[in-house]
């Protein structure tokens, strides 16, 4: 098996209860996290966040996120990108973009954005094309999240 066909689109209850207690996991500094992640699993039962993780066995080693855009229909947002420490270096991030990006456009989606207050997760990106469209006081006055954007390429 390919590390491709590692990568899965949640579809069922124990897979999204896998994933809320994979990102439930994760001690972030964001204000109401465990509120929001409580709201992402309604969102996920209800299929407005859609999500790819990666398994191995039994083990989540990654997640990835997403919905349309609130606003703007032909934008996919990444609402979530987590790899588990031990995993991080190991290409896992890179495959599960790489599902997100080949989802967005056979969904007909012109552009993938995403924030993030971490230098790690923009140099990632960056090296994938996408440019920094702001900075901005997304979730507390006191963190400064870069929001970024690919434009995807269009089917000739």
């Amino acid at each position: 098996m390919t590390k491709e066909q590692l990568i899965k689109l949640a579809s069922s209850s124990e897979e999204i209860v896998k994933i809320y207690q994979y990102i439930k996991s994760f001690n972030l500094n964001y204000p109401d996290y465990d509120e929001w992640i409580k709201k992402c699993k309604r969102e996920l039962e209800f299929g407005y966040k859609k999500a790819h993780y990666y398994e191995r066995g039994s083990d989540m080693l990654g997640v990835i996120i997403f919905q349309p855009h609130k606003k703007e229909k032909n934008v996919l947002e990444i609402k979530n990108f987590r790899v588990s420490s031990p995993n991080k270096k190991k290409g896992i991030g890179s495959i599960l973009y790489d599902s997100i990006e080949q989802y967005a456009k056979n969904q007909n989606f012109k552009i993938i954005q995403i924030d993030t207050h971490t230098n790690e997760m923009i140099d990632f990106l960056l090296k994938r094309d996408f440019k920094i469209i702001e900075k901005e006081a997304l979730y507390s006055p006191s963190q400064i999240e870069t929001i970024l954007q690919k434009i995807l390429e269009t089917k000739k």
